[in-house]
């Protein structure tokens, strides 16, 4: 049942990357697909499916998130994730967007790192 999980997990991550992605350029180049309804529905969605995985596989495992030090990594970079991401889309300037981006991207990396080698980066 774990793997099955972990494969959704996997899933859900790529689309969430992927639809960042594309609502960043969009964001720079084409403003107006922003406000086509699946545009502001999907990402939602699929985010709560990536959050309802990752939770039913702490369930499985039986792990709690606060002991595990690379859960409470990964529990930090998704904020840092959120945050630069929000910088991304509701900057008034391309250039913080941009630091929004990058930053959001920075800490994409961290969370993948930590994800796959299950090692604790801070507060190791």
């Amino acid at each position: 049942m774990y793997i099955a999980f972990k494969h959704l997990h996997v899933l859900f991550v790529v689309i969430s990357v992927a639809l960042f992605m594309l609502r960043f350029f969009w964001v720079l180049k084409s403003p107006q697909q922003l406000q086509k309804k699946w545009v502001k529905i999907v990402p939602h969605v699929n985010d709560t499916f990536l959050l309802l995985s990752a939770i039913a596989m702490i369930i499985i495992v039986g792990g709690a998130p606060i002991g595990a030090a690379w859960l409470s990594n990964k529990i930090i970079g998704l904020v840092g994730y959120i945050i630069f991401g929000l910088i991304a889309f509701k900057a008034s300037s391309a250039a913080w967007r941009w630091v929004g981006f990058l930053g959001a991207v920075a800490w994409l990396l961290f969370l993948f790192h930590v994800a796959y080698s299950k090692m604790p980066v801070l507060f190791a």
